[in-house]
């Protein structure tokens, strides 16, 4: 004989957990199985009844920014029938009393009765009263009340970013896991302490710091905090949702870190690239409470003069604020001219710019091998105010001909006159220096770098201060 939990339970392990490609279901998905995990004796519906307490009992039902007159924003109730009403509805779905209909979930896939969902119980979906917005003039996405149910657990699974909600969806189902698992526990153990009065915040100041303090969270202390190391492939790619389904203004905005930038990222991890990387990084950071602060890279902290002696900021405080490197990377934009201004006055490991320019900017090695040879020429070719003179002629090549014929007076002219052979081949500056698809100026601004870099390693003394003055994207 059969009793409820053997009926229920089997389901909890497919329908209400496997992996849909929907962000949100997911991420209530595997919600529920770090709850099943806590709790193996309750029953779907008691935990929707555990988590519809705590949403109503200790965050005073404070979730409108996922579902918009829900049973348990609905502010007509009271907080007891709040509870009653959302088991009442959940419970018609498992035993299939809800209005519904027979055919295939848009989510999961399944072949199963069908419930409509608007609003009141999915996110960012149509109000039911616009019938025209949803197939066959349904009154809502006709969805299994797996899905729907699902839908119930998100909050637990999310943060509060900058007013918004904040979801992280990977097509690694693994890294999308440990998102919900990570923010679930630490709700649950805030609302144990009788800590939590609301929704999980984040610190950060923006999309981008928290995307990216989230991969490196990945990288550097899954196995710390999951006991277990996550299987980061090449090609994985994360998606920050930031959204609110709150009121007649619902909205969302998509940020996303592509696999290419992930896999630059935790190429800079690495212990002989690490330092360099979070000095360079560090020094971007900005905040509008701090604006006069400004980054030390010995002591790696941001200072500033004030009455009484200095104030300073330490690293887990300001590596929440805003930074320009991030958000830079993940839309699409070049860092390369932050690299060359860095350049100026810190040493930076060559091999960053390289991992950057091959890895996002598809750079070929060899264009960068041949910069490379150029730079170590000028440097052994001319004097200190050569050097000068010839960082001057690149920075002011403000066209592709000018970087020419600097590249052919000064290198290879020049060269042919002191040498025998010759330093750049028709292939090399046909291929690898002025390629179709690589942009002239990526050229001339890795060549200043590597310049610069070989001027610190070789500790010559140049006045760099009217070498470049500002930076221009």
């Amino acid at each position: 004989m059969q009793t409820k939990k053997d009926n229920i339970m089997p389901e909890l392990n497919t329908w209400f957990t496997h992996p849909t490609g929907d962000p949100f279901s997911d991420i209530g998905g595997y919600v529920i199985k770090t709850l099943h995990q806590r709790f193996p004796d309750k029953d779907i519906l008691g935990l929707i009844e555990y988590v519809t307490k705590i949403y109503v009992d200790k965050w005073k039902a404070k979730i409108n920014p996922f579902f918009l007159n829900s049973k348990v924003t609905q502010p007509a109730f009271n907080a007891q029938k709040k509870i009653e009403e959302t088991q009442k509805y959940f419970a018609a779905l498992l035993n299939g009393t809800e209005k519904n209909d027979k055919g295939f979930c848009r989510i999961t896939g399944q072949e199963t009765l069908l419930f409509a969902a608007g609003r009141d119980n999915s996110i960012l979906s149509g109000s039911s009263t616009f019938v025209n917005f949803h197939h066959t003039f349904d009154g809502g996405i006709m969805l299994s009340k797996e899905a729907i149910i699902r839908f119930h657990f998100v909050p637990l699974g999310c943060v509060y970013l900058l007013g918004k909600i904040a979801l992280i969806h990977s097509n690694n189902q693994e890294i999308t896991e440990f998102f919900a698992q990570t923010n679930c526990n630490l709700n649950l153990d805030a609302i144990a302490k009788g800590a939590s009065e609301g929704i999980l915040r984040s610190p950060c100041k923006s999309p981008g710091t928290a995307l990216f303090r989230f991969v490196e969270k990945i990288v550097l202390d899954t196995k710390k905090e999951l006991g277990q190391v996550i299987r980061v492939h090449s090609n994985n790619s994360m998606t920050l949702y930031h959204f609110t389904n709150f009121g007649a203004s619902p909205e969302v905005s998509i940020y996303q870190v592509p696999a290419k930038v992930f896999d630059f990222h935790r190429a800079m991890q690495t212990s002989s690239l690490k330092k360099d990387w979070a000095d360079f990084v560090n020094s971007h950071y900005r905040s509008s409470e701090y604006k006069k602060a400004q980054y030390q890279k010995e002591t790696r902290r941001y200072e500033w003069e004030q009455k009484g002696g200095k104030g300073f900021i330490e690293e887990s405080d300001y590596q929440n604020w805003s930074n320009p490197i991030y958000d830079k990377l993940i839309e699409d934009r070049s860092i390369l001219r932050s690299f060359m201004y860095w350049s100026v006055e810190n040493k930076l490991n060559f091999n960053i710019v390289e991992i950057y320019q091959q890895y996002i900017r598809n750079m070929k090695k060899e264009t960068i091998a041949k910069i490379q040879e150029m730079a170590e020429f000028i440097l052994n070719a001319n004097d200190e105010q050569g050097v000068v003179k010839s960082i001057k002629a690149l920075n002011n090549a403000k066209s592709s001909y000018l970087l020419r014929r600097f590249i052919i007076n000064d290198i290879v002219i020049k060269y042919s006159k002191e040498n025998e052979g010759i330093l750049l081949t028709v292939e090399d500056y046909t291929e690898y220096l002025f390629p179709d698809s690589s942009s002239w100026q990526e050229t001339r601004d890795v060549l200043l770098i590597a310049i610069f870099q070989k001027i610190h390693e070789r500790k010559i003394k140049i006045e760099k201060e009217e070498l470049i003055t500002e930076e221009t994207e």
